[in-house]
């Protein structure tokens, strides 16, 4: 029997840098480990509760910078969050749907 899965959209492994801002405008250094359409989840120290919202901007590997607002939705303290975009851009969707596709590359 298949594991149940509770993530709306595929995931995929996305080792990224990322540039983020938020809890109060202060940078937070995070990496993006896995990525979908719908949000990521970042690798980070830092303890952010549920409800945080972030500025996030990093690169695909077509070249697209993509610049989204992400509300931090799981946390895991000492170790990351889970976010979802807010307000992504179609063609920011769209070129995150074709590395999805493609498993992260």
């Amino acid at each position: 029997m298949a594991e149940f899965e509770k993530r709306g959209a595929k995931r995929v492994p996305f080792p990224c840098e990322v540039e983020s801002t938020g809890a109060g405008g202060n940078p937070l250094n995070p990496k993006i480990s896995d990525l979908s359409v719908s949000g990521a989840f970042l690798d980070s120290l830092v303890e952010l509760p549920p409800g945080t919202v972030l500025t996030l901007k990093f690169k695909l590997p077509a070249g697209a910078v993509v610049h989204v607002n992400a509300e931090v939705v799981h946390a895991m303290p000492r170790f990351g969050w889970g976010v979802r975009f807010l307000d992504l851009a179609e063609e920011y969707r769209d070129a995150i749907a074709d590395v999805v596709a493609r498993g992260g590359r």
